[in-house]
């Protein structure tokens, strides 16, 4: 017999364990080439609480394309000063529709649908790309974590081990005391950038 008074659960802690090594060796892995986004869209605030992108998600490469493609829409127009005056969006120039109106608007007001041309720009990571970055305090507080966990895994076994009738007290308190001192020179000079193939 290996234990078992904890019904195996002492593999749960050490996966645990493991799948954190695996995230703080993630943070360290090489990272690809960022992806610079540069476009401009169109957002439609049909809604007085929210707005949201205009038909289906789509980007232009200029203002200048994305406004005449509004405005092949030919009941939309430029807002009037009054609704750009209200910056219902970030954006300073807006356009309304001349036939459409917004719900859910307070006080009986009967504010037409309005649109913003905005103009993203931001670099980003490949979107498939396994990617994770956190702080040096985070990825400092996960190491501790991991730690802890596997202390407790060294406690939780080899008091399975004592309890499933596999050590005697004496060997109990022996080896908690061997695990410890072997763990912790372990962890002193772990690596963690390095993840064994096994692991992941």
């Amino acid at each position: 017999m290996s234990g078992g008074y904890f019904d195996r659960s002492t593999y749960a802690m050490r996966e645990i364990a493991n799948t954190i090594e695996r995230d703080i060796a993630r943070v360290f892995k090489p990272k690809p080439e960022k992806i610079q986004e540069d476009y401009w869209t169109i957002y439609e605030k049909d809604c007085f609480g929210s707005y949201h992108s205009y038909k289906d998600f789509m980007s232009f490469g200029s203002y200048e394309d994305a406004e005449s493609f509004l405005l092949r829409d030919k009941t939309i127009v430029k807002a009037e000063q009054k609704y750009i005056d209200r910056r219902f969006f970030d954006d300073g120039v807006i356009f309304q529709s001349k036939k459409r109106y917004m719900s859910d608007t307070p006080d009986g007001d009967q504010i037409p649908v309005l649109y913003s041309i905005h103009h993203c720009y931001y670099d980003h990571y490949p979107y498939e790309a396994d990617v994770l970055e956190l702080p040096d305090e985070t990825i400092n507080a996960m190491k501790e974590a991991y730690r802890q966990i596997r202390i407790a895994e060294i406690y939780a076994t080899r008091v399975d081990w004592m309890m499933s009738g596999d050590d005697s007290e004496e060997s109990f308190r022996e080896r908690i005391k061997e695990d410890l001192e072997e763990f912790e020179k372990e962890y002193a000079t772990k690596d963690w950038t390095f993840l064994d193939d096994n692991d992941e």
